[in-house]
């Protein structure tokens, strides 16, 4: 009996739109002789501990799961009933079995990162204790608790201000160091404790200098004083250009407040010292201020009775006026400053996923929003990119680099390929996005990982993109596909299918009801909206579907175009951008890159699944060859069956075979995965040779040795980056072979040249 794992979901996930902690629990080791008893004492030792604790009802059947599943519940009960000593009881949880024998998955809403965990093993030792029969200390353990929660707790300030961003749907994200980005990219703003970007050094020394702070105050016609600040004075905040509280402050150390008491008098303040208050906030170029003045009556104006300002107060604490004003508009204030109403610092956020394509269709958009003028931050499995600048190379299709896009302040718009891996290990990377782009499910990918055994659950998974599409965003579905077509019924926004025939019947009822789709019309891409259309753009004038041939691209296109218009592209920037983004090694590398070497036509292909395949052959059949020749393997974390079935694709569909293995067997003994494939080919009714190679490009060379003339040859480019140098690297040799004959004999020709004119000159 142990856990496994605890996850913390920052973002929309698998379980709820909200964050979300994830334990997973084992209880393999349990035998069955023991589960009945085991369940009875723990029953009895949870109501002794907790007696207001409602533990689900214990199952009469005698078969281990609904036993097991007991107890995970009663551990679920344990770890809320735990975290409702910390602060409010989670208002969700759920448990659910894992294929996996004996393994659970406890899920329950969290507000504090780090308490999740500490709850989740607190649960379990006292449930070892019940198991044991030893006394848990249930005392000492919340007294830990307790103090991991104050430890984890936010500053008043810092909670005012995340509850007040989440009110008004303010992205709002807790850093290192108490720092706030509240907004995204270019968009974003930081605060402190109360301190934003407008209150910097240049404020503080102004304030400090008694001097140039009376100088400052008289441009604006507001008294200052240089005498020091009583102990007796009033206090008035001002944010976002309005006075948000007044206290009277007695008592203390004048000049930090020291040990006082604070008296709430903002509904006594007269309209004039506000006025003021709010002139000494402005002089210094302050979103947030704390203007302390002395005088007679705070009821009357400053001049009638020779109050005086004293001290400007750049970036206060606010926890006083949090505790002495609470229904004061404090955090609120601040929020006005650095975000007019109506602004919600949000920059366009789109995200794609999908079996197949998801890269090719993330490219693209980043491609049409950067010729649209905007800077975009793109994350894909191929790397980071700002403006088009690789700051990395790694697969950064998880949330993550999708959060460190969206804190760059040059952002302008963000494009973040999204897979499967990265939502079920920390949810999105975001709280909601203006555009979701599910291209295909398919046969699925990665089954029998992380819980995922079939492609209706891996559905489920990637589904969590369209349920984080805002009420004022789109989610475009690929209607041809039924899996990704049901998502639609769980978008908060607006909806566009997208599909090859125009006369899908999604398509068509979507139509019919005034929606918007796209599709292929006479080899031209059509976007309609009920029974408008717009002017369609040829597919020949559209590279990356080599003049319609290539189906999937077609697809993926279909859903590029769906997604820029969803975005309010205009026309003649969405055709633009379609008919400048290439196919090539550059544009969209390992994507379907259609070479000639050595007069055979080879692909580079990244495809490694089953639905990646076949689409794959199905746009082969279009290319004139006279053989046809692959180079594949697969990661070692497939399923047995996915690599089994691939190898059956490839032996009805290819000559020759080369399979290979590189160095990602992970966990597979060497040959396995070979031998798995070799399992698929046996029965093909087309290849007639299969040979297995170590290393990638070992496979590709013996492969080039084989192509002849009018061979066609596909190569899985599994690592993208290498693959583009080796290309490079081969076209290069074949250019200098070619021109190496053109070198000798205009070297020849220029040599009989200089001896012609020798002799003439002879």
């Amino acid at each position: 009996m142990e856990i496994q794992r605890t996850r913390a979901l920052r973002g929309p996930n698998i379980w709820a739109d909200f964050p979300v902690a994830e334990v997973w629990l084992e209880l393999s080791d349990i035998l069955d002789e023991e589960l009945t008893d085991l369940c009875r004492r723990v029953s009895t030792g949870i109501r002794a501990l907790f007696p207001d604790c409602e533990l689900p009802r214990r199952t009469t059947a005698k078969d281990r799961p609904p036993r097991e599943l007991w107890l995970a519940r009663a551990l679920e009960c344990l770890i809320l009933e735990l975290s409702a000593h910390l602060g409010p009881r989670p208002a969700f949880s759920r448990v659910r079995a894992v294929p996996e024998a004996g393994l659970f998955q406890i899920a329950f809403d969290y507000r504090e990162e780090s308490l999740p965990r500490a709850c989740a093993q607190t649960a379990l030792e006292i449930l070892a204790a019940l198991r044991s029969g030893t006394d848990c200390d249930l005392a000492g353990k919340l007294a830990v608790l307790a103090a991991s929660a104050r430890a984890e707790r936010p500053s008043p300030t810092t909670a005012a201000f995340l509850t007040a961003a989440q009110a008004r749907g303010i992205p709002v994200r807790r850093l290192d160091g108490g720092l706030l980005q509240l907004g995204q990219g270019a968009r974003q703003r930081l605060v402190r404790e109360g301190r934003s970007e407008g209150s910097g050094p240049l404020a503080d020394w102004a304030a400090a200098d008694r001097g140039l702070l009376r100088t400052l105050l008289a441009s604006a016609g507001v008294p200052c004083s240089d005498a020091p600040i009583a102990h007796s004075h009033y206090r008035v905040l001002v944010a976002g250009g309005r006075v948000v509280a007044a206290l009277l402050w007695q008592g203390g150390n004048g000049a930090d407040g020291g040990e006082g008491t604070a008296t709430d008098l903002s509904d006594l303040l007269h309209p004039a010292v506000g006025a003021c208050a709010l002139d000494a906030a402005r002089v210094l170029r302050l979103d947030l201020a704390e203007v302390r003045l002395v005088t007679p009556d705070i009821t009357r104006p400053l001049e009638d009775l020779g109050g005086t300002i004293t001290e400007v107060i750049p970036a206060p604490a606010l926890d006083l006026y949090l505790a002495a004003a609470p229904g004061r508009p404090v955090a609120e204030g601040l929020l006005d400053a650095l975000f007019p109403p109506g602004e919600s610092g949000r920059i366009p956020v789109c995200a794609v996923s999908g079996t197949n394509g998801k890269t090719t269709v993330t490219r693209l958009l980043a491609h049409a929003l950067g010729l649209y003028g905007r800077f975009v931050g793109m994350t894909c499995t191929d790397g980071i990119y700002l403006a088009g600048r690789r700051i990395d190379t790694d697969d950064c299709s998880g949330p993550r680099s999708a959060r460190l896009v969206l804190l760059n302040p040059q952002v302008e718009a963000a494009v973040l390929e999204t897979a499967r891996g990265g939502i079920l290990r920390e949810g999105l990377g975001f709280d909601a996005c203006d555009l979701a782009v599910v291209t295909n499910i398919g046969e699925g990918d990665h089954l029998g990982l992380g819980g995922v055994e079939t492609p209706e659950q891996l559905a489920e998974v990637k589904q969590t993109l369209v349920r984080g599409v805002a009420p004022w965003g789109t989610a475009v579905l690929n209607a041809a596909d039924p899996l990704v077509a049901r998502m639609a019924r769980c978008c908060k926004g607006r909806v566009l299918f997208f599909a090859l025939d125009g006369g899908h019947p999604i398509l068509a009822r979507h139509r019919s009801q005034g929606g918007r789709v796209a599709f292929v019309r006479d080899q031209a891409l059509v976007l309609a909206e009920g029974d408008a259309e717009q002017h369609p753009i040829p597919l020949a004038r559209i590279p990356l579907t080599h003049n319609g041939r290539i189906g999937f691209q077609v697809e993926n296109v279909l859903a590029c175009a769906g997604a820029l218009w969803s975005l309010n592209l205009p026309p003649i920037s969405l055709r633009t951008a379609l008919e400048t983004f290439g196919a090539d090694l550059d544009a969209s590398p390992g994507r379907f890159n259609l070479l000639e070497i050595n007069g055979a036509r080879a692909v580079f292909d990244y495809g490694h699944n089953p639905s990646a395949l076949l689409a794959m052959i199905d746009a082969l059949a279009h290319l004139p060859h006279r053989r046809r020749i692959a180079v594949y393997s697969a990661a070692g974390d497939r399923r047995d069956a996915d690599m089994i079935r691939q190898g059956e694709i490839l032996g009805r569909a290819f000559d020759l075979v080369i399979l290979y293995e590189d160095h990602y067997t992970r966990g597979r003994l060497p040959g396995e995965i070979m031998s798995l494939f070799r399992q698929g080919l046996a029965g093909g009714q087309r290849v007639s040779e299969v040979q297995t190679i170590h290393g990638w490009r070992n496979a590709v060379e013996a492969a080039l040795w084989l192509t002849q003339p009018g061979d066609l040859l596909l190569v899985q480019a599994d690592v993208i980056d290498e693959t583009v140098a080796y290309v490079r690297e081969r076209l290069a040799a074949d250019r200098a072979q070619q021109e190496l004959p053109l070198s000798r004999a205009a070297a020849a020709a220029s040599a009989s040249g200089d001896n012609l004119s020798q002799l003439a000159q002879a």
